[in-house]
């Protein structure tokens, strides 16, 4: 199997033990089986992008959390050193571009939907405010039941505890900024 994100295990098994809760319990919190929950801390299994919301949203921790944090008090990102978070065979990439960290109280991510891909995202109790800023292509925001539809240089803020979907309008690629505030 290859974990392109080899510290997940081990920061989900550190955020168990530090709330001082069983697999049991943090399955019920989190609505991810305990088995799977338990193979994530092995390194037996890389979770998918909804699974890793699902732990964050059930822990009340921030996305990012669950991966490495760089702690530096400046840095330069450039997309293509980011290991992406790959979804649906390859047709959507999220890059975690600033993960989450107390001092700045947001994430930032780099999403690319493929032509015609649609991503359901969970709901986010911990998310004030998602940003969204399309940088190339056409997309179909979906939010609470609302359709917008965005076109290159378009952007939308949103209640992130909201149910919301995304779907690639483009022929093509669609490329948008994601960012999330948190309480």
């Amino acid at each position: 199997m290859d974990n392109k994100f080899p510290n997940v295990g081990e920061n989900l098994r550190l955020l168990r033990q530090d709330m001082g809760i069983s697999l049991d319990k943090a399955s019920k919190m989190t609505g991810v089986s305990k088995a799977m929950l338990g193979q994530i801390e092995r390194g037996e299994s890389s979770p998918t992008v909804s699974t890793l919301w699902k732990i964050s949203s059930g822990f009340k921790i921030n996305f990012t959390t669950l991966l490495n944090e760089n702690t530096n008090t400046y840095e330069v990102i450039k997309k293509e050193d980011v290991e992406p978070i790959i979804e649906q065979q390859g047709n959507m990439k999220l890059y975690p571009i600033y993960p989450f960290s107390p001092q700045r109280r947001f994430e930032l991510f780099i999403i690319e939907l493929e032509a015609n891909c649609t991503h359901v995202s969970s709901t986010h109790s911990h998310v004030l405010e998602e940003y969204v800023l399309v940088i190339e292509g056409k997309l179909e925001l979906n939010v609470d039941g609302k359709t917008y539809i965005l076109e290159s240089g378009h952007s939308i803020r949103f209640d992130g505890t909201l149910e919301h979907l995304y779907k690639n309008l483009n022929n093509g690629r669609t490329v948008f900024h994601n960012i999330e505030v948190y309480r």
